[in-house]
């Protein structure tokens, strides 16, 4: 990580020696910038890793898999709570997460098996 992203001081107050009031705004905007698109390329990448999971999965139980789903988000909140982040921020970002690719692998599976009776007719 470089020192652009780093922030050591106390909350509330500017690091020594660095840009305060909107100068500082600014530069932190411009590390979260840089941040969600590290990202959002990251949530790419696992999004691709889950269609190609779903390509695997047969039935909607195996799709909503609950016990996985609850060990993702243990491992999320102790990675959350190691880094320094509040974990219900981490929980509830995933939860969101995991919901919305449920959805698309709910949607990967059905348009699976209506295309099914195609690939038998031939």
């Amino acid at each position: 990580m470089s020192d652009q992203h780093r922030i050591t001081a106390p909350a509330g107050s500017p690091p020594a020696g660095s840009a305060d009031g909107p100068a500082r705004i600014a530069e932190l905007r411009g590390a979260i910038d840089g941040l969600d698109q590290r990202i959002i390329a990251l949530l790419a990448e696992r999004t691709r890793v889950v269609q190609e999971l779903t390509a695997h999965k047969t039935d909607e139980a195996t799709v909503r898999s609950p016990d996985r789903v609850r060990q993702v988000l243990d491992r999320v909140h102790d990675l959350a709570s190691r880094h320094g982040m509040p974990p219900e921020v981490a929980v509830g970002t995933y939860r969101a997460l995991i919901d919305e690719l449920t959805r698309m692998q709910l949607d990967m599976l059905a348009a699976r098996r209506a295309a099914a009776p195609l690939v038998d007719e031939r």
